[in-house]
């Protein structure tokens, strides 16, 4: 891990701090780091019933930590990752009101973030979609704990834990009607060469569905047990196709087995079959 000369770092700490969060964003490698806020939920629904909700943020970390809240419009890629945009059409963010809109939070200590919904009279029915972002303030970052007192010329990039966190908040009008299912699954290995089930889930409609994907085996024998699964699996209004990967928790699978993949509703959709697939191996 490399570090930052310190007076380098004071002199020019705002375009460091922006050159890494691009540098993170490109890289994927925000995904190694480990988080220092926790979020509950991870996921807001509302509707003309439920017009308000609550999101508790939690500093995990051991320093004090300052978050400007945000909102931000994202659509979902085949891959299930996110891709930002300017405009969304099905945007929530407009009739949603949020406070407080900055947060300090001491270590070990809470925030709730409070929504409340004003829908206008002349919505059409179906589901928006925003992502509440909780943004970490520049100068709330502290890069002295990832210097490990050597010096480098030249530009040095860090694995610094995550500077924001997203997450979907949904609001529903009208009756929710939602069609998904798994069109294909395949046995593959994954870019580290581990056992994998690939599955095609496919989705229709003006809401989302939320679940999560179960993988099974049947031998021969009539034996049948879990073999892994993918969880918060989640298809939003607009996303006709997502692929996903499901971990094998068996170190084989024998000629002539049977593999079942069920995506079951998770939260509103609890006790539903959103989709299922089958083959034999």
């Amino acid at each position: 891990m490399y570090n930052i000369n310190k007076n380098v770092w004071i002199k020019h700490r705002h375009n460091i701090i922006r050159y890494i969060i691009l540098l993170l964003a490109l890289c994927g490698l925000s995904n190694l780091a480990q988080a220092s806020l926790m979020i509950k939920p991870t996921r807001v629904v509302m509707d003309e019933r439920n017009r308000s909700a609550e999101v508790t943020l939690l500093n995990n970390s051991t320093t004090t930590k300052t978050y400007r809240i945000l909102w931000e419009e994202k659509s979902q890629k085949v891959s299930g990752a996110y891709k930002k945009l300017e405009n969304y059409e099905f945007s929530a963010s407009t009739f949603i009101r949020h406070s407080p809109r900055k947060v300090t939070i001491k270590p070990g200590e809470y925030q709730k973030i409070k929504l409340r919904v004003k829908m206008p009279r002349d919505l059409a029915d179906g589901e928006y979609r925003s992502h509440l972002l909780m943004k970490v303030t520049e100068d709330n970052v502290d890069f002295s704990q990832y210097m490990n007192g050597k010096e480098v010329k030249g530009t040095s990039a860090i694995i610094i834990p995550r500077l924001s966190f997203s997450i979907p908040v949904l609001v529903r009008k009208g009756k929710l009607e939602t069609k998904s299912d798994i069109t294909s699954i395949t046995l593959t290995k994954n870019k580290e060469g581990k056992d994998i089930i690939k599955a095609d889930l496919a989705h229709t409609g003006d809401f989302s569905s939320f679940g999560n994907v179960s993988a099974y085996m049947k031998t021969q024998s009539g034996k049948a047990q879990k073999i892994g699964e993918a969880n918060n699996i989640a298809l939003f209004r607009g996303t006709a196709k997502k692929t996903i990967e499901i971990p094998l928790q068996v170190t084989s699978i024998p000629k002539g087995a049977i593999i079942q993949v069920l995506y079951k509703g998770d939260d509103e959709f609890e006790g539903q079959i959103l989709g299922k697939a089958a083959i034999r191996h």
